[in-house]
């Protein structure tokens, strides 16, 4: 839903973002709390950024909020430190491509903002099958997989349910990580063996003291 009654609705990102709340503890701004300003202002601390909206590469790329558009030449002033940015929407990876610098991306945008990773889209996407692969996506990242395998399980879990011409490529292949490819999330196995290190590194130090 948007305030300008010329955008269509977008009926599966409501559902999808109510999936992802499901998993991940966080700020969730649907309808008009989707606000341009609620974005800029909010978002910059973040550790994952989820856009589930309209988007559109052709002429220039731009990304849609409830009350108005933010374009790929406002990104260059908005800074984040985002480790993934998941663009859920049409064509974010595409746009002008211009010599010597490549494509001007919404992708890139948020590059240059700041973000360590990218999740965009090739082309234009369904709206139904990306709110399944988006929640298995964050499902997959809560259990510690890294950002490539958690995608790709996803698509896989989108593929084995469904059958015939939602096979399509079309509904599953569009999105594309672009980035860091470690786990958002540190397992607990991990950290404690980083606590473990850590202490014995203090002990050598301590027996080293010691004996000089």
């Amino acid at each position: 839903m948007f305030d300008n009654t010329n955008i269509s609705s977008l009926s599966f990102t409501e559902k999808e973002s109510d999936n992802i709340e499901k998993v991940l503890n966080g700020n969730f701004y649907k309808r008009n709390q989707a606000s341009k300003s609620n974005f800029l202002s909010k978002s910059s601390n973040s550790k994952i950024i989820h856009l589930a909206t309209h988007a559109n590469a052709s002429g220039y790329p731009r990304i849609q909020f409830y009350d108005s558009i933010l374009p790929l030449h406002e990104l260059y002033t908005y800074k984040n430190n985002a480790d993934l940015v998941v663009l859920s929407a049409c064509e974010t990876n595409l746009g002008e491509i211009k010599k010597g610098e490549g494509v001007l991306s919404l992708a890139r945008g948020f590059f240059h903002s700041g973000a360590n990773s990218v999740v965009s889209s090739l082309w234009k996407i369904n709206d139904a099958s990306t709110s399944e692969i988006m929640s298995d996506f964050y499902k997959n990242l809560k259990n510690n997989q890294s950002k490539t395998l958690a995608l790709n399980n996803a698509k896989r879990t989108y593929l084995k349910n469904h059958s015939l011409s939602e096979k399509s490529p079309y509904y599953w292949a569009s999105f594309v990580l672009i980035g860091d490819t470690n786990p958002v999330f540190e397992s607990n196995l991990t950290l404690h063996l980083s606590i473990l290190l850590i202490a014995v590194i203090l002990l050598f130090i301590y027996f080293l003291k010691k004996r000089g």
